[in-house]
C-alpha cells in the first residue's frame, strides 16, 4: 500500500506538469521552457527520494532480521546503505544521533513554487506590455478587441506555469512526507532492537561489563 502511494503521488505530479507543458507545445516557447524546468527539478527531487527510500529499506530489512545479537557489529552495519552506517553505529553505541534526511528535496519543494511564480510574473509582463501597445495603436472598438486578443493569451503563461509549479511542489512534498514516515518507523524499530538484541554493543553495556570484571 505504501509503495502504491509513492508511485501514485509521483505520477500525479508528473501528469500535471506534462499536461500543462503539452498545452504550450508550438504556441509558447517561454512557457514550455519554464514548465520543462519545473519537470526537471521535480524528477531530480523524486530520484533523491527514491534513493532515500531504498536506504530506509536496507535499515528495515536489517532490523527485521535481528532475531538474535549479531556476532559482530561491523558485518551487520555493512548490510545498511552507506549513508546510514555511521548514524546507526552511533545510535547503537548510545549516542543521540539523528538519521539523515533528504538534502535537496526540502529546497526543491520551494523552488518549484518559485518557478511557477516566475512564469506568472513573466505572463503578466507580456500581458500588460501587449495591452499597452494594443491600446495605443487601436482606433475603434473592434480594433481594440482584436488587438487585445493576443496579449491576453499571456495569462495562459501566468496561470499555467503556476499550476505546474504548485502541483509538482505538492506531490514532491507528499512523497517526502511518506519517505520520512517510513524512515521514522524504521528508526523506532531500530531503537527497540538497540534496547534488546544490540544492547551488547552499547557503551553502557560495555561499562557494566568492565565494572563487573573490576569487582
Amino acid at each position: 500500500m505504501t509503495r502504491f502511494l509513492h508511485y501514485a503521488a509521483f505520477f500525479v505530479g508528473l501528469a500535471a506538469v506534462c499536461w500543462v507543458g503539452a498545452g504550450y507545445i508550438g504556441s509558447n516557447p517561454l512557457a514550455l521552457a519554464i514548465t520543462l524546468l519545473i519537470g526537471a527539478f521535480y524528477v531530480i527531487g523524486a530520484l533523491e527520494l527514491r534513493r532515500y527510500h531504498q536506504a530506509t529499506a536496507t535499515l528495515a530489512n536489517a532490523v527485521a532480521g535481528l532475531s538474535a545479537p549479531p556476532a559482530s557489529l561491523g558485518p551487520w552495519l555493512d548490510t545498511l546503505h552507506p549513508s546510514l552506517q555511521n548514524a546507526v553505529r552511533l545510535r547503537v553505541e548510545g549516542e543521540r544521533a539523528a538519521l539523515p534526511g533528504p538534502a535537496l528535496t526540502p529546497y526543491l519543494t520551494g523552488l518549484l513554487v518559485l518557478l511557477g511564480m516566475l512564469g506568472t510574473f513573466l505572463g503578466m509582463v507580456v500581458t500588460l506590455s501587449g495591452t499597452g501597445t494594443a491600446l495605443e495603436s487601436a482606433s475603434d472598438l473592434q480594433a481594440i478587441r482584436s488587438s487585445l486578443a493576443a496579449p491576453v493569451k499571456g495569462l495562459g503563461l501566468a496561470f499555467g506555469t503556476s499550476l505546474a509549479g504548485v502541483a509538482a511542489s505538492a506531490m514532491l512534498g507528499l512523497l517526502s512526507a511518506l519517505c520520512r514516515r517510513d524512515r521514522l518507523q524504521a528508526g523506532q524499530r531500530l531503537d527497540t532492537r538497540i534496547a534488546t538484541s544490540l544492547r551488547v554493543f552499547s557503551q553502557a553495556h560495555q561499562r557494566e561489563q568492565s565494572f563487573q570484571l573490576l569487582q
